[in-house]
């Protein structure tokens, strides 16, 4: 019985009946390699193709695997096909890649989901979107969280550095915040959070951008083909709407103002995410210590 185990283990049945097929990707360009065990449509070359959303997903376990180097697992659909993917990162040819092992589920998937009034939800895509959401949500504002910005502005650098396009980063903070906390409570704060990102999103008129908070009381706008012009006036509209705005908590009523800080970059291959992030945060700062209430580029 042992032997004939450990022959199953082995020769590749066990294998073939936990995988339809895999691909190899390279998670940074979205680009399929390679293929293998099934024939796929010749304009599958991004691996979202597959997907059929004409988009990147919003949560790209790949690219979640070549950042951390560890292997992760997701449920994703395509049209009337639910499927388990697995990410394995892998070294090929002195080159990081991600190996996807995708398995098609649709008939022998079971879940039990359950409401806050014990009643079962139904709609198994409208379940995977959901916890696609959640994953990359800030839960207080409803931006996009810190987990985003790991794996979005790589992705929207290099894009910029392969279309030779200009991009543009803004960091914000509100001033004085602990202020709030100190004078009305952490509730307050929690609300003065979440007015902040509404502004913030409200601004932000082009499809590409994005907001997404980087942590306490800091915000990332990042403006992938925006020039230093554009995003100097999104600063400044963001900067005016916060100064302006009331906020409003248990009878109470006061006003805030936040200081921003652009990193443009015309040349986007000269810097790494790091170096990004550090020469928008280095402008924040200036303006803080300018004063606050302002913007620096």
């Amino acid at each position: 019985m042992e032997n004939n185990i450990n022959d199953y283990l082995t020769n590749g049945e066990l294998f073939s009946k936990l995988s339809d097929f895999t691909r190899i990707v390279d998670p940074l360009q979205k680009r399929v390699i390679e293929y293998r065990n099934k024939e796929v449509p010749i304009n599958n070359i991004h691996c979202f193709d597959f997907w059929g959303k004409n988009k990147v997903c919003d949560n790209c376990i790949s690219m979640r695997a070549y950042n951390d180097n560890t292997t992760y697992v997701k449920i994703e659909y395509n049209k009337d096909k639910t499927y388990i993917v697995t990410a394995v990162p892998y070294i090929l040819d002195n080159r990081k890649v991600v190996v996807e092992i995708l398995k098609d589920i649709t008939n022998s998937l079971f879940f039990e989901s359950l409401d806050d009034k014990g009643n079962e939800l139904t709609g198994i895509h409208a379940l995977i979107d959901s916890m696609n959401k959640l994953a990359f949500e800030d839960q207080l504002t409803g931006l996009y969280n810190r987990r985003y910005i790991i794996e979005k502005l790589p992705v929207d650098l290099l894009n910029a550095t392969l279309l030779s396009k200009e991009i543009s980063i803004i960091m914000t903070d509100i001033d004085h915040f602990k202020a709030v906390n100190d004078n009305y409570g952490h509730l307050a704060g929690d609300e003065t959070l979440k007015n902040v990102a509404r502004t913030l999103s409200g601004c932000i008129k082009r499809g590409s951008d994005w907001v997404a908070r980087y942590g306490g009381e800091e915000f990332l706008i990042c403006m992938p083909g925006a020039d230093l012009e554009t995003a100097k006036s999104a600063a400044e509209c963001m900067r005016k709407s916060i100064e302006r705005s009331v906020i409003e908590y248990n009878g109470k009523q006061f006003n805030i103002t936040a200081s921003f800080g652009i990193h443009y970059l015309k040349s986007p291959e000269s810097e790494s995410i790091d170096e990004l992030i550090k020469h928008a945060d280095e402008k924040l700062y200036l303006a803080k210590s300018n004063g606050r209430n302002r913007v620096e580029y």
